[in-house]
C-alpha cells in the first residue's frame, strides 16, 4: 500500500469556495479540513479556523455558497455545508480516476509561489506513480514524499499544521518556554507577523495537540 504527500496549487487560485471571502478577513485564518465529503452537487465538511471566530460566524452567514454551518467557538471547529467547487470537484474526479483514498487532514499552505493544500492520498503502487506524473493541466504538483504508507504519525509534522509549527519553533527559539520566560506573545507575533491574540490562541492549540501525545507516551 503506497502513498504520496504533497501541495497542489491551482493556477486559478481558487482552492476553496470560501477562500476569497476568508482572504478579505485577516481576522480569521483557515487551519486545516479534517474532514471533507460530497454529497451530489454540495460539499460538507470540518474545518479548524484561528483568529476571531465570531469574525467567522458573520462571513460564514453572509457568503452565498454556505448552505448552513456551526461552529465551536472552544475549538475553532466548523461544519460547514456549501455549494459546488469547481477546484474540490476536480480533486474527488483526481481520486476517483485513480481510486486514491484522502487521507486527512487537508492542510492549506503558503509555503510554495502559491497558496495550495497539503493533502496525502494512498493507493497502489502503480496509481501513485500514475498520479505524480499525470496531474492534468492548471494544478501544479509539489511532490514532499512518495512510499509505503505508515498510519497513525506521531510526528510533530503529524500533529501541527504549518503555522502552528512555525510558531512553536519561533517561540521556542525566543524562549518563550525558558524559565524564566524570555519572550512574549507580542514578540513571537512580530516575528511571525501575525496578532497577538492568535499567537496565543495557537499557542494553546499546540499544547493541547502535543501534552496529550507525551502522556500517552
Amino acid at each position: 500500500m503506497h502513498s504520496a504527500s504533497g501541495v497542489l496549487v491551482w493556477n486559478d487560485g481558487q482552492l476553496h469556495p470560501l477562500q476569497a471571502a476568508i482572504e478579505a478577513s485577516p481576522a480569521v485564518t483557515i487551519e486545516k479540513t479534517h474532514q471533507i465529503n460530497r454529497v451530489g452537487e454540495r460539499f460538507v465538511e470540518l474545518s479548524e479556523f484561528s483568529g476571531n471566530i465570531a469574525k467567522l460566524e458573520q462571513v460564514l452567514s453572509t457568503e452565498d455558497s454556505v448552505r448552513d454551518f456551526t461552529v465551536t467557538h472552544k475549538t475553532g471547529l466548523a461544519y460547514v455545508e456549501y455549494g459546488q467547487s469547481s477546484s474540490l470537484a476536480e480533486l474527488f474526479a483526481i481520486l476517483t480516476a485513480y481510486s486514491l483514498v484522502l487521507i486527512p487532514p487537508v492542510e492549506y499552505t503558503d509555503e510554495y509561489p502559491a497558496s495550495g493544500i497539503r493533502l496525502t492520498v494512498v493507493g497502489t503502487e502503480a496509481a501513485i506513480t500514475q498520479i505524480t506524473s499525470n496531474i492534468p493541466s492548471g494544478i501544479d504538483l509539489y511532490p514532499e514524499h512518495v512510499g509505503e504508507y505508515v498510519p497513525g504519525g506521531s510526528q510533530l509534522e503529524d500533529l501541527l499544521t504549518e503555522r502552528q509549527r512555525d510558531v512553536f519553533e519561533v517561540a521556542v527559539e525566543l524562549g518563550y518556554y525558558e524559565i524564566p520566560r524570555e519572550a512574549t506573545h507580542k514578540e513571537i507575533a512580530a516575528a511571525v507577523d501575525r496578532a497577538p491574540a492568535t499567537v496565543s490562541e495557537q499557542l494553546q492549540r499546540i499544547e493541547a495537540n502535543l501534552l496529550p501525545r507525551y502522556l500517552k507516551g
